[in-house]
């Protein structure tokens, strides 16, 4: 799937001239922003991202794109891994954003490090090839080779300059980035696309100096700048991008397109305040819809925040089956090993300090993380290692739970808690944390699992003892909370928001007689975002045709759309002054002496006029 670009058209949003879609070209095509691939991300929230882009690479005529803001072989070979172990869809397209934000024929004069003249090599077989190629008997460059599933992977260094370090990066014959590292702790970085070179950038001592993008001709000192640059001219308006929590937010005011901001419970701390950074950017989002997993965070976010974008629930699914195990016997916790956010040890603690009221039950922790060590530590301190055991990464958590009398899920935040679910399929039991949102939303406390306060060790071990007297009562209730969560009402959810997203576009005839008609037409259905454009041409139309009226309306409109903002307002009470329309004046001249009382101050004082009709209404100052 090559996705189509386009430079932005500003104001007018999508010209109609015929209503069907060209020649292979897909009737929608959906993006989903990720920063990084790669096994360090956290699990359940990108697994979920990675279950809504395969849900939509099955949508007829749906061309699905998944988009890494960084741009290298790693990222490469990440994503080709995902498709070869079956967690991506093979149809699902693959760009970093500097591919995809890149014009079809950038004009460089950058200069490509060439292979020097060699008349022999020497080849090495081992875990890796590796290739001396010699001039006479001076080796001038050397071949590191390995197989991956995007390729082979070739890492080329040049030696015929002692100045410079010169490695180059090829998956198959492709050239895709290369590094030259000079002896005073400059490095500098080139990405490429099809051989062809789009940015470089120069670090000392990892300290970033400069990016300077080819195809753009412009030098930037901030990644995200460059980003922001490049969503701005080149990122396609016609198609629909989805921002998972708030990592890539940056990029949704460049961003022209539809789209729709994922919450996933990352823009609150671990003791549930939310970050006032990341209210400042879920408050400005001005996309077409906010969605969340629990009707919970939902009621939250909406009683924190002023929101532009309307919300929607869409909760997660699972697809797992119990495996109806008979004999189930110990604890279970299948969590990423982050005590910040899963405090693990705590449940450690709990179950220590009963674990000999429970002979017969061990507690089995499965997953991996930063922390994996810390709670080896702890374990081996209590010397409880015989009853507590870490077992690694799991790829079955159904047979886990499905074998399991009871399931511990520490968490500080959750945007839904996929393992909870999971484990509920299984009539797995769950004590989780009282905390936002996923736990509240799943857990009936007395039914199918208990909430206790966040770090209470006596409640979690009182909890533990709880469950496991009466494990089949509560067994037996894990199964009918589970039924709303199918996949057919997961597939349903999010078809029915692509297809509102897809009715709700403006089509903008720009061959229509009456172009001022067809604004105003237009802005009846365009989300907030688009709003501001068509008024601009609005405004931009009625000047040209020197009509008061129509200027007078659009700033109206502009007032509207942005209350906080004294220049449109103050535009309003000049055009309705010039129209006559004596009562309208005296409104919005109160209204800037209550929002902006120096803005009114200075604008009263500088314009007699404007003294002499508010004594002439009666008005008081």
């Amino acid at each position: 799937h090559i996705p189509f670009r386009s430079g932005r058209c500003a104001p007018v949003l999508t010209v109609r001239k015929e209503e069907r879609s060209l020649p292979g070209q897909s009737a929608t095509h959906i993006v989903s922003i990720l920063t990084r691939l790669g096994s360090t991300v956290p699990g359940g929230k990108v697994h979920a991202i990675f279950r809504r882009m395969n849900l939509f690479a099955d949508r007829l005529d749906t061309a699905v794109t998944l988009l890494n803001m960084k741009h290298d072989c790693a990222q490469k070979i990440a994503f080709s891994d995902l498709v070869t172990q079956g967690m991506l869809d093979q149809r699902i397209d693959h760009r970093s954003i500097y591919e995809f934000c890149a014009p079809p024929k950038p004009v460089t004069d950058c200069k490509i490090p060439t292979a020097p003249r060699w008349t022999s090599q020497k080849r090495h077989k081992g875990k890796k090839t590796q290739i001396r190629y010699l001039d006479g008997q001076t080796c001038v460059m050397r071949d590191s080779v390995s197989q991956s599933t995007a390729g082979t992977l070739t890492t080329r260094q040049i030696l015929t300059d002692p100045t410079r370090n010169i490695r180059l990066k090829y998956l198959g014959a492709t050239l895709v980035e290369s590094r030259v590292a000079y002896g005073d702790g400059i490095v500098e970085k080139t990405a490429f696309a099809g051989a062809v070179p789009l940015y470089r950038t120069r670090r000392e001592n990892g300290a970033l100096i400069d990016i300077v993008d080819f195809t753009l001709g412009q030098r930037f000192n901030d990644e995200i700048a460059h980003r922001q640059a490049l969503a701005e001219t080149h990122f396609p308006e016609d198609c629909i991008v989805f921002i998972d929590g708030l990592t890539s937010t940056h990029l949704c005011g460049p961003i022209q397109a539809q789209q729709v901001m994922f919450l996933h419970g990352d823009h609150r701390d671990p003791q549930g305040k939310i970050a006032s950074r990341s209210k400042v950017m879920i408050e400005t989002f001005r996309g077409d819809a906010i969605v969340t997993a629990t009707q919970a965070h939902k009621h939250r976010v909406e009683a924190d925040m002023q929101l532009a974008a309307p919300i929607r629930v869409i909760p997660h699914y699972t697809d797992i089956r119990s495996t109806g195990h008979d004999n189930r016997a110990d604890i279970c916790t299948v969590s990423r090993l982050d005590l910040t956010w899963k405090p693990i040890h705590q449940c450690i603690e709990a179950f220590r300090r009963i674990m000999h009221l429970v002979p017969e039950c061990n507690y089995l922790i499965y997953g991996r993380g930063v922390d994996e060590a810390r709670l080896q530590q702890l374990i081996d301190h209590y010397n409880c290692g015989d009853r507590v055991i870490l077992m690694g990464h799991t790829d079955a958590p159904e047979r886990v739970f499905s074998g399991a009398l009871l399931s511990l899920a520490p968490t500080m935040t959750e945007g839904f808690g996929l393992a909870i679910l999971e484990a509920l399929t299984c009539d797995c039991p769950v004590i989780s944390y009282d905390v936002d949102y996923g736990p509240r939303e799943m857990i009936h406390p007395g039914i199918n699992g208990e909430l206790v306060a966040p770090g209470d060790l006596d409640a979690i071990s009182q909890a533990i003892l709880k469950v496991h007297a009466d494990q089949l009562r509560y067994a037996a209730a894990c199964r009918d909370m589970v039924q709303g969560y199918s996949f057919d009402a997961y597939r349903a959810r999010y078809y029915n928001l692509i297809d509102d997203l897809i009715g709700t576009r403006a089509r903008f005839d720009i061959s229509a007689k009456d172009v001022r008609a067809e604004v105003l037409r237009a802005l009846d259905s365009v989300p907030a975002r688009d709003k501001d454009r068509l008024i601009d041409l609005y405004i931009h139309l009625s000047e040209a045709q020197n009509d008061i009226a129509g200027m007078y309306h659009g700033f109206h409109r502009k007032h509207v759309l942005h209350p906080n903002n004294p220049a449109p307002l103050t535009r309003c009470i000049w055009l309705s002054r010039r129209l006559g329309k004596q009562q309208e004046c005296l409104t919005y001249l109160d209204r800037l002496r209550r929002r902006f009382p120096n803005r009114h101050a200075t604008l009263m004082k500088r314009n007699p006029a404007f003294l002499e009709l508010v004594d002439a209404a009666g008005v008081v100052r």
